[in-house]
């Protein structure tokens, strides 16, 4: 009897433990051999508190790690002895996916991690376009004006330069406000919101104070 109550225990134990909330990490390393023998860290944050953290070791170019969930939070990968720096994504229930090509990483799996891809793929875009307009005008005015025509001819592509890189900062602004937006009630909203809030115009603030939790405006507000 007392083996059957021990064992009863133990099957209870195992059942509980299988029956919490977890979420899965689906790890592709793109056969990148540099990689393998490396530790790779995953650490969940809620709040700014670390809530969960573990490191494994890449034995395989594909893999799957189990990981507990501790609720709505901000996941963070990292290989430390690699050139693969912190990566942001979100804590799902569900199949995250991730896949590493060279020092590039693609996130998915997930409808939060997939908005966030596509966030993470818009802001390349417009780096790469703030570099070919500096390309652009760094080429164009290699050469020192010699006489007035000159000169007026360099004012008017250095005017013509910077109302195209505002034109795009505005652009680029009305991006990430709108991604913020539509992720407000969630961590990732939560933190471009914390990064970005103090860095924006007043009156963009005052447009973000209408949309943005309670906790949010107490905490980060003007307001």
């Amino acid at each position: 009897m007392r083996n059957f109550f021990l064992f009863t225990l133990v099957i209870a134990t195992l059942m509980s433990c299988s029956s919490k909330p977890k979420f899965e990490l689906e790890v592709n390393i793109n056969d990148n051999i540099s990689l393998t023998g490396k530790k790779i860290a995953v650490c969940q944050k809620i709040d700014g508190v670390i809530v969960y953290s573990d490191t494994t070791e890449i034995k395989k170019n594909s893999f799957t790690l189990g990981i507990p969930y501790k609720g709505a939070a901000l996941l963070y990968v990292s290989i430390p002895e690699s050139d693969i720096f912190e990566i942001m994504m979100a804590a799902e229930e569900g199949k995250v996916q991730l896949d590493i090509d060279g020092v590039k990483a693609k996130i998915g799996g997930t409808p939060l991690n997939d908005r966030l891809q596509t966030f993470y793929n818009g802001s390349d875009s417009v780096s790469l376009i703030f570099k070919q307009l500096e390309k652009e005008f760094e080429l164009e005015n290699q050469a020192i004006p010699q006489n007035a025509k000159e000169r007026d001819e360099a004012d008017k592509r250095y005017l013509d330069y910077r109302e195209k890189r505002n034109q795009l900062l505005i652009k680029n602004t009305d991006r990430i406000v709108a991604f913020i937006k539509e992720n407000i009630d969630n961590p990732i909203g939560e933190y471009y919101f914390i990064n970005n809030y103090i860095l924006l115009p007043r009156e963009i603030q005052l447009e973000m104070d209408k949309f943005i939790s309670e906790k949010l405006k107490r905490d980060y507000s003007s307001q």
